[in-house]
């Protein structure tokens, strides 16, 4: 009978040894895959406790903040998958959506490895390899916001590509800069 009563007790005290240094905290995750644009509602969010370094806590919601804004007045700046967490640069007003969405071809080695949606970039564009380099690079788009990292870089002819999708406003779109885009080498850098 001792012996059990051992076992229970040290069972307990090592029980709750463990809740005290527990050091996780509870963050908002998302339930399913949501997309750019999709209104925030209640249901897309579940809690997740987790431990996050210091370093990128203040990156994500933890369910003890406050949101931007009212669930309803609140889009989904950027596609988030199942699973992640609620990064707070993902929750964006309705009103401050892009107006286009604009697709980049960019080469391997032309963006930050740790690129993610979400993130300002400048978009520069330069003679593409093999062209010649009379004119320079020119900044053509200004802190736009990533929307997607298109994931795995593809091979495009001899070179790895990505496709990144950024939004913009449509008075930064023409002619000149579409074809900037189109006949020149892209490269992204990221600012705050």
């Amino acid at each position: 009978m001792l012996g059990i009563m051992l076992v229970l007790l040290s069972t307990v005290i090592g029980t709750k040894t463990f809740a005290a240094r527990d050091n996780t905290v509870e963050y908002w995750s998302v339930r399913s895959h949501v997309a750019a644009g999709d209104p925030v509602s209640r249901v897309d969010f579940v809690s997740t406790r987790i431990r996050v370094p210091e370093s990128v806590a203040a990156q994500y919601v933890s369910v003890s903040d406050e949101f931007p804004a009212a669930l309803g007045d609140l889009v989904w700046s950027h596609d988030v998958v199942a699973g992640a967490l609620v990064e707070r640069s993902a929750l964006v007003p309705a009103g401050m959506r892009p107006d286009a969405e604009l697709p980049l071809n960019v080469s391997a080695g032309s963006f930050p490895t740790d690129l993610r949606s979400g993130d300002s970039v400048d978009v520069w564009v330069g003679p593409a390899p093999g062209q010649p380099t009379n004119d320079g690079s020119k900044r053509i788009l200004k802190a736009v916001q990533v929307l997607s990292t298109g994931g795995e870089s593809k091979a495009i002819g001899s070179s790895a590509a990505r496709t990144i999708l950024v939004g913009t406003s449509d008075n930064d779109l023409g002619n000149q800069t579409l074809s900037a885009i189109s006949a020149g080498h892209v490269t992204l850098v990221r600012v705050p």
